[in-house]
């Protein structure tokens, strides 16, 4: 009787251990792929005229498309990973402003993952996301900015930032998810999240 219980069990678990590998290995593709995209998508941005970066927030999509699909691991070490060598290799973001987006970056990736790991769906899960960025951004700024002998005006760029930026966080609560449902739906191994 126990052996029988035994193989009945070995079954589910063999299929369970593979569906986790198979995601592991989803979840690092997709890491290359969506990295590479937050690197590219800034410069077609910025091709388009001065300011477009921080009015769209093009490196943000990518990311927040990332943390909805993949697991928080692969999502905070690309999220942190993308603005330090997109700084390097094009001089964007410059050095201050790259601190704060690899803060915001993997906060935006992580918390998107673990909201849809405890069951949150698509939209609170980026809700929740850009929220914590957003908190983790302007603590960065509050802390940075002081620290290179900036002291006036601080609130003031912090307000402004966020009144700037209101077209790409509109795209990231509305066109990311959307294209995150879009793609869960039609992907053949389906959501690393369904139940």
């Amino acid at each position: 009787m126990r052996s029988t219980k035994g193989s009945e069990e070995k079954p589910g678990a063999a299929l369970t251990q593979s569906r986790r590998r198979l995601f592991e290995a989803r979840d690092l593709a997709l890491g290359g792929l969506f990295g590479a995209l937050a690197l590219v998508l800034p410069i077609a941005f910025h091709v388009l005229g001065p300011g477009m970066g921080k009015l769209f927030l093009p490196m943000y999509y990518p990311i927040l498309a990332l943390g909805l699909l993949a697991s928080w691991e692969v999502t905070l070490m690309v999220g942190m990973l993308v603005p330090v060598l997109s700084s390097i290799l094009t001089g964007m973001p410059p050095p201050p402003m790259a601190v704060m987006m690899v803060l915001e970056l993997g906060a935006i990736g992580a918390v998107a993952s673990l909201v849809r790991s405890w069951g949150g769906g698509i939209w609170p899960a980026a809700i929740a996301a850009l929220v914590a960025a957003r908190i983790i951004g302007i603590a960065a700024i509050l802390t940075i900015l002081p620290m290179i002998e900036i002291h006036g005006g601080i609130y003031e760029y912090v307000a402004v930032g966020f009144v700037a930026s209101l077209p790409g966080e509109i795209i990231l609560l509305t066109v990311v998810p959307a294209t995150v449902y879009a793609i869960e739906k039609t992907s053949m191994i389906g959501s690393r999240y369904a139940k």
